[in-house]
């Protein structure tokens, strides 16, 4: 079925090459209504009735199922809501104590029996609207600096 057709454009397809009123609409003019290719129509009429639509059937019922992409092969992503979850609590955990890399989130989840890569880190953090940010470092008062702000706080204090 064409990806690129979203699933109103073909409920619209298969319900009136279907046949309104048991009149069915042509090929010819459903491409001119649509705007798509002859051969996407016919798939996703093909596809459809595979599905277990019947046009014969009166009333008709067109179900989800009947339109929807099939699922495709390939890898299975690592962007899940659970993952996402996981690498949210661990940047939050360490939020004032300590920064982590990419690199130092996907060695704890790999200790947890999770196997992510840096860079996937890096995305799901990006669209969490992380940004890369070195941390603001406070130079450390020295013991003279300290003395002499108690001193000027004791002769201010009133």
């Amino acid at each position: 079925m064409a990806p690129h057709t979203d699933i109103a454009t073909r409920a619209l397809i298969v319900t009136l090459k279907a046949g309104v009123q048991d009149k069915p609409m042509t090929t010819k003019d459903l491409i001119c209504l649509t705007g798509l290719p002859k051969s996407t129509i016919n798939n996703i009429y093909a596809r459809a009735i595979e599905q277990g639509f019947d046009p014969a059937k009166r009333p008709i019922k067109l179900l989800d199922k009947y339109l929807e992409d099939a699922s495709r092969s390939g890898r299975p992503s690592k962007n899940t809501e659970e993952n996402r979850q996981l690498i949210l609590n661990k940047v939050h955990l360490d939020h004032y104590r300590q920064e982590k890399t990419c690199a130092q989130l996907a060695g704890n989840l790999s200790q947890l029996g999770i196997k992510i890569s840096r860079q996937t880190i890096s995305k799901i953090l990006k669209r969490m609207g992380f940004k890369k940010t070195k941390p603001t470092q406070k130079p450390s008062l020295t013991q003279k600096m300290r003395k002499e702000h108690l001193t000027w706080c004791l002769i201010h204090k009133d």
